[in-house]
């Protein structure tokens, strides 16, 4: 009895000390160790250095009201697609195309220290550019586009800085803003996919509905549903319809002897 009492009392020692190896102070202390959620975003947040964002904005600072149209120029002289692309519009969408390019840039600056801004003008920007697929366009030319944006961008700095710090920053930004870019361009031709696929799904089906239960046509179905006057308006009408096709009938029969 006395070994069976020494043998239950152990168990309720090792408890005291798995209770006493969880304490709040060693939890609090594997928590602090790990970076937090709001933490985490901030270092997201953090998409340009604080001199690499005043070097943006000096250049966008020495900027005129043909960006735009230097930043199409030097993308059409590199790729020949791009300027077939181009070519394709009408003057008032290329002064659109160009007039919108700069806004959405300046747009950007505006909103370096709000990366889900940036990244809303963005996609937004990229969705506008589905409607130009006639015209030729393709998501390549993004690429052409954020190349072009960069060099353009750069010789604004007007060498305040040094061309490699100035390249880099407009590199960073423009290799993020492009990608979302093209994932917006892509989630709205999905978008307008899906839209397509379900207009034509409900057309099929308006079709198909337009027969009865028992496989009768749609006109057997109108005239069923036609009122009593009308159902002897139209037997009249057959029975009229017999008579001529009798005597139309008798006319190719050979003629009766009358002597007879």
């Amino acid at each position: 009895m006395g070994n069976a009492k020494s043998t239950d009392s152990i168990p309720k020692k090792s408890t005291q000390r798995r209770k006493s190896a969880t304490t709040p102070s060693t939890r609090s202390s594997s928590s602090s160790s790990r970076p937090s959620i709001s933490s985490q975003g901030n270092n997201n947040n953090k998409l340009l250095s604080h001199s690499q964002k005043q070097i943006v904005r000096g250049c966008m600072d020495n900027s005129k009201d043909d960006l735009g149209e230097r930043i199409v120029r030097r993308a059409m002289e590199r790729r020949d697609d791009f300027k077939q692309f181009i070519e394709n519009l009408s003057k008032v969408q290329r002064y659109e195309n160009s007039n919108y390019l700069k806004q959405f840039l300046l747009g950007i600056v505006d909103n370096l220290t709000d990366i889900e801004e940036i990244n809303r003008l963005a996609e937004e920007f990229g969705c506008i550019h589905v409607q130009f697929r006639a015209n030729g366009f393709k998501p390549d030319f993004f690429a052409c586009t954020a190349d072009a944006v960069t060099t353009e961008c750069t010789f604004l700095d007007q060498a305040a800085h040094p061309t490699s710090e100035t390249a880099s920053a407009w590199s960073m930004l423009t290799a993020h803003i492009f990608s979302r870019v093209r994932d917006g361009y892509y989630a709205e031709l999905r978008r307008q996919r899906k839209s397509s696929n379900a207009f034509r799904a409900r057309a099929s089906v308006d079709v198909v509905s337009t027969g009865t239960d028992d496989g009768t046509s749609l006109s057997s179905a109108t005239r069923r549903s036609n009122s009593p006057q009308e159902e002897i308006a139209e037997n009249s009408e057959g029975d009229n319809n017999g008579t001529t096709n009798q005597s139309s009938g008798n006319f190719l029969a050979p003629p009766e002897d009358k002597n007879f």
